[in-house]
């Protein structure tokens, strides 16, 4: 009976470092139209290592934009699902390398102080920052061991962990971190097709449409949505007017009051210096478009009711250059006959850019993101009736943090912030998970948690580091035995050597290409270095 208590208050431990816990920042932050300071809430979980389970090598995960809280932390995890059949990567890091998850979401919740109803996931990135920021020293203080933490940012989580980190170095707070990983994130702006917000904004203007209304509302005109999208529908309206453009407004245009302060803020802080920065990006490298710019998105007849009727035309923005792009046509008619005249929207762009729409780029589904629009007929009915299938969220430049003219090619001056990254010559869908990703991340990961050296790390040296076809130890000392084990980046033994009576060099034929970690031991110590194979 004594064990099977013992037994019930230790699950009772265990569960209770797997629940959700709410989390509020203890730094306050004012948004750009408020008139008072407010704490941000958050709310994180965490997934201790399958080796020891104890908090002793943190890696935090921030969510990105999320105004519904359609993500539980248990789909945040997912989000590094891979292969098939399906693995994932946390639970490589957890069983391999010891490593804790911790994954911090930003719920939909009442504010206290004024009683608002607030969407924390799209809520202003610096007071989601500085919910970061309280975590970060919370795990910090209950963390076991001196053990660096490594930073996450997934989407705008990676504008969100960027503020947080720079605003900590700024302010003498340590952070403790000793990688940052931004995924996918919007460091020059993220991208909703034109022709798509003023349509939904026609839909639940014209249609009042409490569908359009609520995605209008939560997602385009959320503090979140403003600060980031290089291109806002509310910026090219007409003085008064609820739907209709003003022409002359073409251009890519954000909504300036939320862009500019923003960027301003976040610019002025720059980027960490403290800790290694990595990139990962799921647009094309070599300036591969999603789509055509100017392709037409849909062209077709919605039958709405039985009375009512929607010609609706949606295009992409253009190509370089070009004026007076239409990019919505909506035309209503009722019992057969037209009511009003057509709402029209045009675009255009810049002499040395196409359009933002199919730039190449981290791509998003139509509907996936008029998902949210609730069970509308219409979106339904203009999924079905869509020519293409994706948009460009967040530019491949724009991920890789390049200021350029050119959203589809970078300069050969460009300039790179990140220490390292990896992207695909193919545009990948946000946030996709890929075997290069994986192969980048672990090997990054591993690197931090690599032991101690026991061994003298000068009695041995890697003559070639990237090598080629053969690896070559140099060894400094006599050893009766040296065992060398080679892992790959997911953790798995991909061959072993056993050399006796060594008093020169060691070698043996290399692997493919890739990073390994190569384990060097007698029968009391090992060393353990990184190893690049470059053939």
């Amino acid at each position: 009976m004594k064990k099977f208590t013992i037994l019930l208050f230790l699950l009772s431990i265990q569960m209770s470092l797997f629940a959700q816990i709410t989390i509020e920042a203890t730094i306050p932050f004012q948004g750009y139209e408020e008139t008072a300071a407010f704490l941000g809430v958050g709310e994180y979980q965490i997934y201790l290592d399958n080796v020891d389970g104890v908090l002793d090598k943190p890696i935090i995960i921030v969510d990105g934009f999320d105004p519904n809280n359609s993500s539980s932390t248990d789909d945040i995890y997912s989000v590094f699902n891979y292969g098939d059949p399906v693995e994932n990567i946390l639970d490589d890091l957890r069983t391999n390398e010891g490593a804790d998850i911790i994954i911090l979401n930003f719920p939909t919740y009442i504010r206290e102080a004024d009683g608002e109803e607030i969407l924390g996931g799209a809520d202003y990135i610096e007071r989601n920052a500085m919910v970061l920021v309280e975590l970060i020293e919370t795990i910090k203080a209950e963390m076991i061991g001196e053990q660096q933490l490594v930073t996450i940012g997934l989407s705008m989580g990676g504008l969100i962990t960027r503020y947080a980190l720079t605003y900590m170095e700024s302010n003498g707070l340590d952070h403790q971190t000793q990688l940052w990983v931004s995924f996918d994130a919007p460091h020059k702006g993220a991208n909703v097709p034109m022709s798509i917000q003023y349509m939904v904004n026609y839909l639940a203007e014209v249609g009042a449409d409490e569908n359009m209304q609520e995605l209008r509302d939560s997602e385009l005109n959320s503090p979140a949505a403003k600060q980031m999208l290089l291109d806002h529908y509310s910026s090219h309206l007409l003085d008064g007017e609820a739907y209709l453009q003003d022409t002359s407004i073409q251009l890519p245009t954000p909504a300036t009051a939320f862009r500019e302060q923003f960027t301003t803020s976040i610019d002025l802080l720059g980027y960490p210096t403290e800790p290694r920065n990595i990139c990962i990006s799921n647009g094309s490298n070599n300036g591969t478009p999603i789509e055509s710019p100017g392709v037409t998105m849909i062209d077709t007849n919605l039958p709405i009711s039985d009375y009512l009727t929607i010609d609706l035309f949606l295009a992409f923005t253009p190509d370089a250059g070009i004026v007076d792009h239409e990019v919505d046509r909506i035309q209503a008619y009722y019992f057969g006959s037209p009511f009003g005249d057509p709402y029209i929207t045009l675009a255009a762009s810049s002499t040395t850019s196409a359009g933002l729409d199919s730039a190449p780029g981290g791509a998003v589904m139509f509907e996936n993101f008029l998902g949210s629009g609730g069970d509308s007929g219409i979106v339904d009915i203009f999924i079905e009736a869509l020519e293409v299938t994706s948009f460009s969220f967040i530019p491949a430049l724009s991920s890789l943090a390049i200021d350029n003219d050119n959203w589809y090619m970078p300069s050969a001056s460009a300039t790179l912030v990140f220490d390292a990254f990896v992207s695909p010559t193919e545009n990948q869908q946000h946030l996709t998970v890929t075997n290069d990703n994986v192969e980048f991340l672990v090997s990054e990961i591993s690197t931090l948690y690599v032991g101690t050296e026991d061994l003298v790390s000068t009695n041995f040296k890697l003559v070639n580091n990237p090598v080629k076809d053969i690896v070559q130890i140099q060894v400094n000392n006599n050893y009766e035995q040296l065992n060398v084990l080679l892992t790959n980046s997911l953790g798995q033994n991909i061959a072993s050597y056993t050399f006796t009576n060594t008093s020169d060099s060691i070698s043996f034929p290399s692997p493919e290409n890739g990073y390994y970690l190569i384990s060097i031991a007698n029968e009391s110590a090992r060393i353990t270095k990184k190893l690049i194979v470059s053939k």
